[in-house]
């Protein structure tokens, strides 16, 4: 009788965290403010090891990014896609995944410190774009 060893590979679990967030600011400004690439270029010591793509592009609907730190240690897949939802707002469903155990604390914390940040400039872009509008308003009242 033969014996067999079967050997089955199973991938470690995915990371995966979803926010949605709305702004009060359009789809297109939205896209080209996630596809700036400003900060590489003028801080490239931030970016050392790292490899960041975009693997998707749908204007003004959807990107995906895709990045990798040297040895492929950490990869990280960004989706985000954006919904217009009324006049001048958008709805942002961003989403990370990476192939990092969740128990892995250290790197979960420098993950969720990432999408914060994210979310932040967003919110950021938000403020900048209303009071933008709102200084506009001001001059043509004036």
């Amino acid at each position: 009788m033969k014996k067999y060893r079967i050997t089955i590979y199973m991938p470690s679990p995915m990371s995966v965290i979803s926010k949605t967030i709305v702004l009060r600011v359009p789809s297109n400004t939205i896209y080209r403010a996630l596809k700036d690439t400003r900060l590489e270029k003028l801080f490239p010591e931030f970016f050392i090891g790292v490899t960041r793509r975009i693997i998707v592009d749908k204007t003004n609907k959807e990107l995906i990014f895709k990045t990798i730190t040297e040895g492929s240690q950490v990869e990280i897949s960004e989706t985000i896609r954006l919904k217009i939802s009324g006049n001048n707002t958008t709805e942002i469903e961003y989403t990370t995944e990476t192939n990092v155990e969740e128990n892995n604390l250290m790197v979960q914390s420098i993950i969720q410190t990432h999408v914060a940040n994210i979310l932040y400039s967003l919110l950021l872009l938000e403020t900048g774009y209303i009071n933008g509008l709102m200084e506009r308003k001001k001059t043509d009242f004036a």
